[in-house]
């Protein structure tokens, strides 16, 4: 199938780590696309005509061709049944249940991490209070979990759930979280890697979302 008409809408701001996987995904897989912005704390959001498309409109939103899809993680997998090589998911089942089971947990829990180290202040740095006791629980929990993953060998081998943990990882790292070396060679090599700085480096507004 074509790939000359991928568009990947994101947030204007390029400050939301679900959008920086499908981007991610499209650099790995070394696919043309183009990047649409939606500046939805802006009062704006995707154009109507892909909103009546998507079923459950939101971004990241894919369009490719006369077809368009919401949600990160069906993105991912879109992508890698459209595409398959290079894969971005392990072809083994056991390893790809594991990533997408790293892929479930980075989106649907750690909130209240989430809600008091946004992941804007990665790129937008700001003063932050001290985290809240349910706050550190679950920075304590994510720390833990990449150090278990580490230690078992779950995360030996590059696939996208890597740049899910490592972003996730990096609202810590840059509001002075303390991380063990182990952790902190992860996140520096993840980070490091060129399909994950496509996004990291991509050009931003000069100020902050409001």
């Amino acid at each position: 199938m074509s790939t000359q008409q991928l568009t990947l809408y994101v947030d204007g701001y390029f400050v939301n780590p679900f959008d920086a996987s499908c981007l991610i995904t499209l650099e790995e897989k070394r696919l043309p696309y183009s990047t649409a912005r939606a500046l939805l704390r802006d009062g704006q959001g995707l154009p109507p005509a892909l909103h009546q498309r998507t079923a459950i409109a939101r971004v990241p939103a894919l369009q490719h061709g006369d077809f368009s899809l919401t949600e990160s993680s069906a993105i991912v997998e879109y992508l890698e049944d459209m595409f398959p090589e290079p894969r971005v998911l392990p072809a083994d089942p056991r390893a790809r249940a594991r990533a997408r089971q790293i892929m479930a947990w980075v989106r649907f829990d750690l909130r209240t991490l989430r809600v008091e180290r946004p992941w804007s202040t990665t790129v937008y740095p700001r003063l932050l209070g001290p985290l809240t006791p349910a706050a550190t629980r679950e920075a304590s929990e994510l720390v833990d979990v990449v150090s278990r993953l580490l230690a078992h060998g779950d995360l030996a081998d590059w696939n996208i759930a890597h740049a899910d943990l490592a972003l996730t990882l990096w609202r810590l790292a840059r509001n002075d979280y303390p991380l063990s070396s182990t952790v902190t060679e992860f996140l520096e090599r993840t980070l490091a890697r060129p399909s994950v700085r496509a996004y990291l480096d991509h050009a931003r507004p000069p100020n902050p979302p409001p």
